[in-house]
C-alpha cells in the first residue's frame, strides 16, 4: 500500500458523515473560505456580489459545496490512483474557470479546519493524512495546469 493509499484509508475512516451530507459539508466549506478569504469569492461568478447573508442557505453555494465535497470524496476513495479525476479538474478549471492555483492551497486548508472542527475524532493523524492527499492532488493538478500551459 502506498503512502497515498494509506493517506485515503485513513481519511475515509472519518468521511462517512461528510459523503452521507455533501451538500451540507460543502456549504460549510464555501461559507469558510469566503468568510476568511473573501478575496476568493471574486473567483465565482454566481457568488461575487452576494453579501454574507445572501449567501447563507444559498441554494448555488449548497450546489456547487457539493459538488466540491463529491469530487473530493471521489479522490479519496480511489485510494491514490485518480489522476483521470484531477485532468478533468485540471481542464476545467485551468480552461474554463482561469482558477490559479494558489486556490486549490488556499480551499485545501479550508477543509482540513472543516474536517478537524466538524468530524468526531478526526486528530492530529486523520488530520495529516488529509493534507497530505490534498498536498498531493494539487502537486498532480500543478503537472496538469503545465500541461495545458495555464499560467494566471
Amino acid at each position: 500500500m502506498s503512502a497515498c493509499e494509506a493517506d485515503c484509508k485513513t481519511v475515509c475512516s472519518f468521511w462517512a458523515p461528510v459523503e452521507a451530507d455533501p451538500r451540507c459539508y460543502g456549504e460549510i466549506v464555501l461559507q469558510r473560505l469566503f468568510e476568511t478569504h473573501p478575496d476568493v469569492q471574486k473567483l465565482f461568478p454566481k457568488f461575487v456580489d452576494l453579501s454574507k447573508e445572501q449567501l447563507q442557505n444559498n441554494p448555488g453555494v449548497q450546489a456547487h459545496g457539493e459538488i466540491v465535497v463529491c469530487k473530493l470524496t471521489e479522490i479519496l476513495k480511489s485510494n491514490g490512483k485518480c489522476k483521470e479525476i484531477i485532468k478533468a479538474l485540471a481542464e476545467s478549471h485551468a480552461k474554463q474557470h482561469k482558477i490559479p492555483l494558489v486556490n486549490f492551497k488556499i480551499i485545501s486548508d479550508v477543509i482540513v479546519t472543516v474536517a478537524t472542527e466538524k468530524l468526531d475524532g478526526f486528530g492530529p493523524d486523520a488530520q495529516t493524512a488529509l493534507k497530505n492527499v490534498l498536498k498531493t492532488f494539487q502537486i498532480e493538478l500543478e503537472v496538469f495546469y503545465d500541461e495545458l500551459g495555464f499560467k494566471p
